[in-house]
């Protein structure tokens, strides 16, 4: 066991997922200083995936794309020898990042005899499929970003409103219907989240809800429906809206038992900070065996200005190993495809997204933000358990994961200008007494493997 028993692959701004070995010694003594240390007997959350949002935006830039670039593209994302994404996001009806305001049913219909998923048929389903293609096990989340307006108090998909009080239960059996469509399209849905944004007056698609009509709604409609449809098995996740207000809501949705039992877990998103001391306290309050999902986080439109590659890379970066270091399941970046203006977008509101495509010239921008991405996606397994990880100084970000299968996965983030040595030790005695010295190079992320 002594040798090159570990894998590092490190990336940086001119260097990316490059391999090597890391080689143990034997030390005498008990090590102390500038340590990372892990402790594979003191286990936290399961992984649950990591993926992005297949939105029309997306699927339409992919159908611009020539065969040889889509299956390029597809094979990054999804395929093995890329990100591995294992968990994909869909919008119920449209959002800010489609190419139009549409629902599934236009007027409303208390029968729901006009509902129909056919313009998702267009560029979203034709993705769905080529990721399928590549990953047979890809799993789905899907939320709503408004009810149709027929069913909304301000009379349209844009601006906020509410979901009116006697349209509860035909949202509530849209919602379901939509499960089922996609189900006949071969795409199971394993978790929906009730609204996205609901604090959040958009000029797009959005909806609010208050914690009392988000778990009234949930309650007395929505997990009705679901039964009745058959999709009594799929995970319903509460707020799914920026990290500072998460352990309100779900304090306040889930006050009473009745209501707890309604809730399968808490989405959030990134938008306003860190707040990752929320995320523990939501995580603990929550319990083990309800999910906590990043839903969505994106970086701001930069038209490709390589100044800012290695910052929202990092952004990334820190972003995940935070939240899964406060007990998050699964990450979900948002678009996981843009054109080279960062759309398209009905309302302009563009962003970026770790992979471009200038539609034009036919060429492909796979950015900084994929590869640090995949530091996470491509070596954490699902199934997999977070181990406790300590280290000696805040310099360096850092999270680790024992796989089903048996190895472990280190992440190292250092987001410095400066190098950072430090000496990987652990508390597992069939190691025994081995340490490993390794370098943290400035501004770099590396994932170490064994």
């Amino acid at each position: 066991m002594m040798g090159t028993d570990m894998k590092r692959y490190l990336t940086d701004s001119t260097r990316v997922f490059e391999e090597s070995d890391v080689r143990l010694r034997r030390t005498a003594g008990v090590p102390e200083m500038k340590l990372v240390k892990l402790y594979p007997s003191i286990t936290f959350q399961q992984f649950a995936g990591m993926g992005a949002a297949l939105t029309e935006a997306a699927g339409y830039v992919f159908a611009q794309m020539d065969a040889a670039t889509q299956a390029d593209f597809i094979a990054r994302c999804f395929g093995s020898s890329g990100n591995r994404y294992s968990l994909a996001r869909l919008s119920i009806q449209s959002c800010d990042f489609s190419l139009g305001v549409r629902s599934y049913l236009a007027k409303r219909d208390t029968d729901l005899r006009e509902f129909s998923i056919e313009d998702d048929w267009g560029y979203i389903i034709p993705l769905v499929k080529a990721a399928q293609k590549a990953n047979p096990h890809l799993q789905f989340l899907a939320s709503p970003w408004s009810p149709p307006a027929w069913a909304k108090t301000n009379f349209t998909m844009k601006h906020g409103g509410h979901l009116k009080r006697g349209a509860y239960d035909e949202w509530a059996r849209m919602v379901a219907r939509t499960l089922a469509a996609y189900r006949d399209a071969g795409i199971d849905i394993s978790r929906i989240t009730i609204q996205n944004e609901p604090q959040a007056i958009q000029e797009w698609e959005s909806c609010l809800y208050s914690a009392k009509q988000e778990r009234e709604f949930l309650h007395n409609s929505l997990k009705p429906a679901l039964r009745e449809a058959g999709f009594g098995h799929v995970k319903t996740l509460i707020w799914d809206h920026n990290k500072e207000g998460a352990l309100d809501r779900a304090a306040e949705v889930m006050r009473e038992k009745r209501f707890a039992d309604d809730v399968d877990g808490v989405a959030f998103h990134w938008y306003s900070g860190d707040h990752f001391e929320a995320l523990r306290v939501v995580r603990d309050f929550i319990g083990p065996d309800k999910e906590l999902i990043f839903t969505e986080g994106c970086s701001n439109y930069t038209a490709g200005d390589p100044e800012r590659e290695l910052p929202q890379a990092e952004n990334y970066a820190h972003e995940v190993i935070g939240d899964l270091e406060a007990g998050a399941n699964a990450i979900l970046d948002w678009n996981i495809l843009l054109d080279a203006q960062g759309g398209p977008n009905h309302v302009g509101n563009f962003c970026n997204a770790p992979i471009m495509h200038d539609c034009e010239s036919g060429k492909t921008n796979v950015r900084l933000p994929f590869h640090y991405l995949g530091h996470f996606s491509r070596f954490i397994q699902l199934g997999a358990v977070r181990m406790l990880t300590t280290r000696y100084t805040t310099d360096l970000e850092t999270c680790a994961f024992a796989n089903p299968d048996g190895t472990h996965v280190l992440v190292v983030l250092n987001r410095n200008w400066w190098d950072i040595g430090f000496d990987l030790t652990w508390n597992d005695a069939a190691i025994g007494s081995r340490i490993a010295s390794i370098d943290a190079p400035a501004h770099s992320i590396q994932t170490i493997c064994w």
